[in-house]
């Protein structure tokens, strides 16, 4: 059957179908510039409810919030829900329900909270004029169940071999229900991708082709599994449409509390044919509640006890675990799900066709402790790795031709000769022969391939539908390199610095140059205000964070070679950290990921060989404490259990800590190139995801009664949640649809949004004698007008190289001779993998460097820097020659520019690019740029090692008031999207090799206009102000003088607390 090819959009991007003529329907389609939006600028998505007049709203929003008796009691309902515990945040969002003009204090008389919320628990939040689907379960659809676990005893004395254990608490959802309640759901149905694709870019301008790897419905897995799938025979007959419908599983154990000891152990569900853009936010909850896992009683020892007069083997409770995990595993995978599995499960879609859906799980993200459980390995054993046997003692060959070939040649397959090993080894546990777990009998078994004497239910239940488990438990990157390796690395150089001469004054400088390293975006990279050097409370996206500053933070504390063989170290792992989490992939991208990991390698060898004994480590100061009072309490209760025994005070001492190499998370880097071929690149299934969603849980378990019963109440209050999402999604579409009736046109498609205020001003000529003398404002006049000309002409301006005469700036009138200062301005951009995005420069903060496009054919680099000291607009015209007497408004950037320094920064240097300030005399140190040519903000952050340029303190009011640093970097790792820009081959970028010549910055912009999407025009105000307007409308009062015009570092505000980024996490 000939294949299906689209026509190629702006960006040189094309999708291959299997077959003509392609998916029967396609959830992009009708995308619009909003839904492209990432989520810190997150729009409303594109309308899906049409509506013409004010009855039909009416009528449709009655019929969405049912069982509610109108909107008023829906919104008050949702509010409570919402809100746990009182907040100011709780307190604006009820001010502003309450205020809405739709909102009736009437309508609550109505309202019966017991009653509403009895239906609604019971999943029948449906329109008035539908009746419940038969298989909408009751009481949400959670179903609480014990499991049973036989704990092997391992001695002949009792009549039976093992003790059976119920283990109650489990909660869980019947996986058939889930798929139908989802896939029945209109908001959920219409995201779905029914037929995967592959996906392939030819740059613009040239005729190559590469494939590109984004998401799971465009991986390998994916084409494969539908190709196996269309050369299955029919059901009988039956002649609808067959979707692969792929599972993607999550869980972690998580607390719920700051404090005691409770526990939660959800299981997770996101759907693979669903864009990861849309499951990554939180908002849209397309990631469902399962399960939640209960875990081994502290009274199994108890029985234990009893049944063999002693205490239960460590061994035998790690076993309890394992059988626990596979006990529960097979209860989820019912004789339903199997029959789904087999022949599929038909679904009235949200465009009345009627599919058949055929459920398949495609990865299980976990980290390492929950993997070796779901692959019945052996904890750290030799075979460490639940993908493949390599050995401990190999995992330093990281990227060597021989650790690939291990790859490949010895992955793990579940086979029947591993099968019939597992049964051999249960058969000396459980039968006449009664042996230990871990008895010489198992362990010639098992050992070698660090295999367990479990059955596993996804082998159980599967192995015979071909399936191999071992290939569904996916490289998690937040665990094994954000909280493995990256953590692993800081945590050594540390203990390094701390081993030096002076080490304390080593860590004081470390810890002060992370204070003075300046945020960037808006979490992107946030203010370093505690003590980097104590690791203290980190977060993964901490470790991250310190990682991409780490090289100007580091450089120059250690003694040559090995100051600089950590910091070419460092700028390796940040390469690897940028490649590994491109959220689009190409070929070639995947190639320089396998070079990166090679790269890597060899670095990570030779600091573990030369720079790590060349220094006599111990624990820090944080470390020895922590081991301290771990010893303390063990001997403590020690002294409980056996009050007789003298009591003794544990003497603890600093310990020795070397850098090991033979670690699994080091080894899983050279997996993720293969899992993004397979799956798609690693966001789409990380655990950051499911980790995102605790919240949800930790919310719902806060309104619990904290007792035994906890998990029940909260599996109640996630079906009442869930519910009400599907009311709010579609109450929401209806209220949107109505907004569009009166929508204004939105400024959001334009490349830069800066305020309209015209409260704050600068009178120019009281400006230039405010500061008479400084260098700053040497030629501020007459560049100033010969930048507004360049405009009202139409042209380019080059700063000192466009210059006109006296008589030409005379002509030229600026409105009341006053600029119209603003604190901040938004520019938006499009990214590498075609997303529309937002940088803030603001000069009330520290976030105030850019980049624009180097026009410049001599220069081996293809931007210029510049720090923005005023950003302002103004009203001008020219008399004379018949030029139009109408006042055009100008926007205006006043900068201070950096010169490059030193040679490339090419790979084979690993060395970040140095700039300077242009030195105050020079006539080329500031100048001014229109807004439109600015690309995105930059990060550049001090040379600290370099140090400052004290024969220049105090000649400017521009610099910062201690002074200039000699050099600076240009931190080109700080996001994905910068990296891409200075790698080349983004497909969302006009390449930077390539020199730009038109008058502005915004091609990428206008690629995303054309790339074959329907209108762009539907772009929501939150992109941007409230008609145009910023902060310093509300907060600034009328200005005659340079308040507020230059960036304040004083002044910094830090950047978002814990709201996490989705650009960047």
């Amino acid at each position: 059957m000939p294949k299906w090819i689209t026509s190629t959009n702006a960006f040189g991007l094309y999708r291959e179908y299997r077959a003509a003529p392609g998916p029967s329907y396609l959830p992009d389609e009708k995308t619009t510039l909003t839904d492209f939006i990432l989520p810190q600028t997150d729009g409303h998505p594109s309308p899906s409810v049409q509506v013409s007049g004010k009855d039909e709203i009416e009528k449709a929003l009655l019929e969405a919030v049912h069982p509610f008796p109108n909107l008023s009691s829906f919104w008050f309902r949702k509010h409570h829900s919402d809100h746990p515990t009182n907040s100011q945040s709780a307190m604006a969002k009820l001010k502003k329900l309450l205020l809405h003009p739709r909102f009736k204090k009437t309508d609550l008389r109505d309202y019966n909270e017991s009653k509403v919320d009895s239906i609604i628990a019971n999943g029948l939040s449906l329109p008035v004029t539908q009746k419940p689907s038969l298989h909408v379960p009751k009481a949400g659809g959670w179903v609480e169940t014990s499991v049973q676990i036989d704990v092997p005893l391992s001695t002949k004395d009792s009549l039976s071999p093992t003790v059976p254990v119920q283990v109650a608490g489990l909660h869980y959802r019947k996986l058939t229900n889930v798929i139908k309640t989802s896939l029945s759901n209109a908001s959920t149905m219409k995201r779905v991708h029914l037929e995967p694709y592959r996906s392939f870019w030819t740059p613009p301008g040239t005729t190559t082709t590469e494939r590109v790897f984004d998401e799971v419905y465009t991986s390998d897995a994916m084409l494969k599994a539908h190709d196996d799938l269309q050369r299955q025979p029919r059901e009988p007959n039956c002649d609808l449409e067959r979707v692969v419908l792929a599972l993607l599983f999550a869980s972690d154990a998580t607390h719920p509390t700051n404090f005691g000891q409770a526990k939660l152990w959800p299981l997770y569900m996101a759907f693979g044919n669903i864009s990861k853009y849309e499951r990554c936010k939180l908002s849209l909850s397309l990631m469902e509640h399962v399960a939640y896992f209960p875990s081994i009683p502290d009274d199994i020892r108890d029985e234990i006890r009893a049944k063999l007069g002693k205490a239960a083997a460590k061994p035998v409770i790690t076993h309890c675990h394992r059988e626990l995990m596979h006990g529960i595993w097979r209860i989820i995978l019912d004789d339903d799900f199997i029959e789904a599995w087999k022949h599929g499960i038909v679904i009235v879609c949200a465009d009345g066709f009627q599919r058949r859906f055929y459920p398949r799980i495609f990865t299980y993200s976990a980290d390492y402790p929950e993997k070796v459980l779901l692959a019945t390995i052996r904890n750290l054993g030799d075979c460490p790795c639940p993908q493949c046997y390599v050995r401990k003692r190999e995992i330093h060959k990281l990227g060597t031709t021989r650790d690939m070939e291990l790859r490949r040649t010895r992955a793990r397959v579940d086979n029947e000769a591993r099968q019939n090993r597992v049964s051999s080894a249960r058969g000396f546990i459980y039968g006449d022969q009664r042996a230990p777990v871990n008895s010489t009998a198992v362990d010639n078994l098992l050992k070698e391939l660090s295999e367990v004497p479990t059955l596993n239910t996804f082998s159980e239940r599967l192995a015979h539908l071909g399936f191999n488990f071992f290939a569904m438990l996916v490289n998690d990157w937040l665990h094994e390199w954000d909280l493995g390796e990256a953590k692993a690395v800081i945590e050594h150089l540390v203990r390094i610095l701390h081993a030096c001469k002076g080490g304390a004054d080593l860590i004081d400088e470390l810890n002060r140059r992370f204070r003075s390293t300046p945020p960037f975006g808006r979490d992107t990279i946030r203010r370093f205000r505690r003590n980097v050097s104590e690791l203290k409370g980190f977060a993964a996206r901490d470790y991250e964070d310190v990682l991409q500053c780490l090289i100007p933070a580091f450089e120059g504390l250690l003694p040559e070679p090995h100051d600089t063989d950590v910091c070419v170290l460092l700028y390796s792992m940040a390469e690897l950290m940028s490649l590994a989490k491109l959220r689009m992939h190409t070929e070639s991208t995947l190639k320089n990921l396998e070079e990166a990991i090679t790269q890597y390698g060899k670095l990570i060898r030779r600091f573990a060989s030369n720079t790590c004994p060349a220094f006599e480590t111990s624990e820090t100061p944080r470390e020895y404490e922590a081991r301290a009072r771990r010893m303390a309490r063990k001997a403590a209760r020690g002294q409980l259990e056996t009050p007789n025994a003298p009591a003794s005070q544990p003497t603890v001492s600093k310990s020795s800590k070397t850098f090991n190499l033979q670690r699994y998370k080091l080894h899983s880097l050279g997996h993720n190139p293969t899992s993004i071929r397979r799956f798609g690149t690693l966001e789409g299934y990380s655990t950051m995801r499911s980790e995102l969603e605790h919240r949800n849980a930790k919310t719902w378990y806060k309104r619990t009664n904290k007792t035994q019963t906890s998990t029940r109440q909260l599996t109640a209050l996630e079906a009442v949640s869930r519910n009400l999402r599907k009311i709010e999604t579609a109450v929401s579409n209806i209220l949107h649809a109505e907004q569009l009736l009166t929508a204004k046109p939105s400024r959001s498609q334009e490349r830069y949004e800066m305020a309209e205020s015209t409260k704050r001003r600068l009178a120019i000529g009281g400006f230039i004698r405010e500061h008479r003398g400084d260098p700053a404002v040497m030629h501020f006049w007459e560049r100033l007008r010969d930048f507004f000309i360049t405009r009202l002409r139409g042209c380019r301006y080059d700063g000192e190289d466009t210059t006109y005469s006296n008589e030409e700036r005379h002509r030229l009138q600026i409105k009341d001779d006053v600029l119209y200062q603003h604190s901040h301005i938004r520019i938006n951009y499009t990214t590498y993998d075609v997303r529309r995005a937002q940088d803030s420069v603001s000069l009330r903060t520290s976030r105030c460097d850019i980049m624009v496009p180097a026009n410049d054919a001599k220069l081996d680099h293809p931007f210029w820097y510049a720090r923005v000291l005023g950003i302002f607009h103004a009203f001008v015209r020219e008399e004379g020659d018949g030029r139009s007497e109408e006042w055009s408004r100008i926007d205006v950037l006043w900068v201070r520019w950096f010169g490059l320094q030193g040679g490339s920064d090419s790979r084979t240097m690993r060395r970040l690019r140095k700039v300077g300030f242009v030195p105050l005399e020079d006539d080329g140190a500031f100048g001014f740029i229109h807004p439109e040519e600015v690309i995105r903000a930059s990060h550049i952050v001090p040379a600290f090692a370099h140090g400052i340029e004290e024969e220049t303190i105090g000649h400017s009011f521009v610099q910062d008031r201690d002074g200039d640093y000699n050099y600076y970097y240009i931190m080109k790792f700080v996001d994905r999207d910068m990296y891409m820009r200075y790698r080349g081959g983004g497909i969302g970028h006009v390449d930077p090799l390539v020199r730009r010549t038109s008058t502005s910055a915004d091609e990428d912009q206008s690629a995303l206009a054309s790339s074959g999407e329907d209108a762009l025009s539907d772009i929501p105000e939150e992109l941007g102000s409230q008609d145009g307007e910023d902060s310093d409308t509300n907060s600034e009062t009328d200005s005659e003088n340079s308040s507020g015009l230059i960036s304040d570092r004083s002044e910094e505000t830090g950047s978002k607390g814990d709201e996490m980024s989705e650009t960047e996490t």
